[in-house]
C-alpha cells in the first residue's frame, strides 16, 4: 500500500456519469425552445460549452460571466433565439440534476475507500445545488469526508489556489494526497500545479496531446485499486 491517505475526485465524467445527464438535460431545454437535439447538434453545443468552461478555468470569465453567457450567446449565435441567460441555465440545471448515473465502477471503488479508512474527497467546478442533488439521488454522500465546489468556494481547478484551500482544509499533505479526474486541463493541470500526484481517469483511451504528464493513467476506476 502507498503513502496515499487523502483521495481527492473529480465528479462529472469521472464518478457521476455527465455525458448521460447532459443529454438527458439538453433534449427537456431544446424541447422547451421548439427545438429539436440532434447528433450534430449536441455535438455542436458540447463543443461550445467545453470552450466556455475552459475559458473560466483560465480566468478569462467570471462564475457569473459564465451562468449569464452560456446558454444566452449559444441559442443567439447558432438558433438566433434570444433567451434570458440566467433564467436559462436554471433551468437546464434542474434538469441536469434529476439525473444521476455513475460511471462504472463508481460504487465498488467507493465501498473499496470506505473498508480500507481512506479520507475521500470531492473537487468540482459544478454547481453546487446541482452536485448535492445528484451526489445525494445516487447515494454516494456517505462516501465522502468533504465536498469542495468551486461556485461556493470562489476558486476553479484549475488554479493552485483551489488545491491550497482543499490541503489546508483537511488538514492534508501533498506527498499523501491524490488527484484522480478525467480531464487533463482541470483537474491533472491543477493537480501538477499543486504538486500533487494525480491519476488520469482515461475511459476512451484517449490520445495525450498535451505536455501535462499524470502520475498514473488508467482506463477503469477499479484500476484504482493498484495504485493505492
Amino acid at each position: 500500500m502507498t503513502a496515499y491517505q487523502n483521495i481527492l475526485f473529480d465528479l462529472d465524467d469521472t464518478l457521476l456519469d455527465y455525458g448521460a445527464a447532459e443529454s438527458h438535460a439538453l433534449k427537456q431545454l431544446f424541447s422547451d425552445f421548439n427545438l429539436k437535439l440532434t447528433p450534430t447538434v449536441k455535438q455542436t453545443f458540447q463543443n461550445y460549452n467545453v470552450g466556455m468552461w475552459q475559458r473560466f478555468e483560465r480566468n478569462e470569465l467570471t462564475w457569473d460571466q459564465l451562468m449569464e453567457h452560456l446558454f444566452a450567446d449559444y441559442f443567439k449565435a447558432y438558433h438566433q433565439l434570444n433567451v434570458p441567460g440566467r433564467e436559462t441555465i436554471q433551468t437546464y440545471l434542474k434538469y441536469l440534476s434529476n439525473n444521476h448515473q455513475l460511471v462504472s465502477g463508481t460504487r465498488t471503488v467507493m465501498e473499496y475507500l470506505k473498508q480500507n479508512k481512506y479520507h475521500v474527497y470531492a473537487v468540482t467546478n459544478g454547481q453546487k445545488i446541482v452536485q448535492d442533488q445528484r451526489l445525494k439521488d445516487a447515494k454516494l454522500l456517505q462516501y465522502f469526508d468533504d465536498i469542495f465546489i468551486s461556485q461556493v468556494i470562489g476558486l476553479q481547478k484549475p488554479n493552485k489556489e483551489m488545491f491550497d484551500f482543499v490541503l489546508q482544509h483537511i488538514n492534508g499533505h501533498r506527498n499523501n494526497t491524490l488527484m484522480i479526474g478525467d480531464s487533463l486541463s482541470s483537474d491533472i493541470q491543477g493537480g501538477i500545479n499543486a504538486h500533487l500526484d494525480t491519476v488520469w481517469f482515461n475511459p476512451h483511451s484517449l490520445y495525450n496531446s498535451t505536455r501535462l504528464k499524470p502520475t498514473f493513467e488508467i482506463h477503469r476506476l477499479t484500476e484504482l485499486k493498484a495504485i493505492l
